[in-house]
């Protein structure tokens, strides 16, 4: 279904009212492109004495002549409907605070299969599209791959799974095994080089133990012991035991990692407490998962660490959202909004292809800086952030630029 810059009368109406706040925001968050090249690390990204390299403002748009988008979502997929809709409200409002002109989305269901999306894809090349947006979920990543190298068009796709990145298909999400790396440089730095770690047995655990095994190898920490534990029912792992004795054994520069959050997070907190494992006594470090409401509750992380957005950065986004549609989104709606302005930028400057893409200089979203590198995945400068009672407060300040020449 074709909806003009996503443009129903209403969500039009909707961007008017709120004209002066979109002015603010366009001017503190707008998509910036640079014109250089090459590639760099988060090591790099957050590195004290950097040579750094700038992002540099637009020249001057011109009008896209009625280029399409495809956004590819699983509308109608058995437990993906409330994150898909708000994905699309949030390219919706994206594509008008930008001024989308006569650039159409073409939004279509995936349904939250591979199959669906392959459909999907086929459905959008042919109606014309430059571009897309989407799909959610890696199956559905690996089936538009394919279709979209052979029309010739790029893909930036929401799944966090790094392994379905791709020249020409592009990951706009967050990344577990950057927020590992950076949470451990940081860690390090700060002398905590004994790292303890609990692991879902989930896809997501394999992706963070295997970052942190690089990142402990890269700063000069050990990740031992080590357990896992199955997410629905985190408590009745045996390496908690394990894993707590050995945490109480330990010097006082010992820390533990728990990519977790939710309910699991809290399911894990109370057993590691049981077993006399306290925050006083280690430092706890995180991933993105934290970022959730229940993690300010666990008294185990509170005072730990973990590599994420900026909460004014959050707050902000979150609060435009909420203006338009009148509740709070999930965290992954802001992707969305990123993406969408990105390729409105793009289709005013009549460019989307992998050279802009993966613009050195990177683009300034709703969740700071990052850019693409030409392998698919995406590179963030990330906050470092502390846990509180009351949610997370940034102590370390992302970059505001990248590296020249990585």
């Amino acid at each position: 279904m074709a909806i003009g810059v996503f443009g129903s009368r209403a969500s039009i109406a909707r961007s008017r009212v709120m004209r002066e706040w979109r002015m603010l925001l366009l001017g503190l968050f707008a998509i910036v492109l640079a014109g250089c090249s090459g590639t760099a690390n988060m090591g790099s990204i957050l590195s004290d004495t950097p040579q750094e390299q700038q992002a540099e403002p637009l020249a001057p748009l011109k009008a896209d002549g009625g280029r399409k988008v495809a956004l590819l979502l699983p509308l109608s997929g058995k437990g993906t409907e409330g994150m898909a809709l708000a994905l699309k409200q949030a390219a919706e409002l994206a594509a008008a605070d930008a001024g989308g002109g006569s650039l159409t989305f073409l939004t279509e269901d995936t349904g939250g299969t591979a199959a669906g999306a392959k459909v999907a894809a086929e459905k959008a090349v042919a109606a014309g599209a430059e571009l897309i947006l989407g799909p959610l979920l890696s199956g559905e990543v690996q089936a538009v791959t394919p279709i979209a190298e052979k029309a010739g068009i790029n893909v930036i796709a929401f799944s966090s799974v790094s392994t379905v990145a791709a020249p020409g298909t592009y990951l706009m999400s967050f990344l577990p095994d950057q927020e590992i790396s950076a949470v451990l440089r940081y860690a390090t730095a700060q002398g905590y080089r004994n790292v303890a770690a609990l692991y879902p047995k989930s896809q997501y655990g394999g992706i963070v133990s295997e970052a942190a095994l690089t990142g402990a190898a890269a700063y000069g920490a050990s990740i031992s012991p080590a357990g896992r534990y199955a997410r629905e029912a985190p408590q009745s792992s045996p390496d908690i035991a394990r894993i707590a004795t050995a945490l109480q054994q330990g010097g006082s520069e010992q820390a533990l990692l728990l990519p977790e959050g939710g309910e699991a997070l809290r399911a894990l907190g109370t057993s590691l407490e049981s077993q006399g494992v306290a925050s006083s006594g280690i430092k706890v470090i995180g991933t993105g998962l934290w970022d959730d409401e229940i993690a300010p509750t666990v008294p185990l992380v509170q005072g730990g660490w973990y590599a994420g957005v900026s909460p004014d950065l959050v707050t902000s986004f979150d609060n435009h959202y909420a203006k338009s549609y009148g509740s709070k989104p999930p965290r992954i709606a802001s992707l969305a909004y990123d993406a969408a302005t990105l390729a409105v930028a793009m289709a005013k400057s009549g460019n989307f292809s992998r050279q802009a893409i993966t613009s050195a200089g990177g683009y300034q979203g709703q969740n700071g800086l990052f850019r693409f590198k030409p392998s698919g995945q995406i590179e963030r400068s990330l906050s470092i952030l502390e846990m509180s009672s009351s949610g997370p407060r940034e102590i370390a300040p992302a970059s505001e630029k990248f590296n020249a020449g990585s």
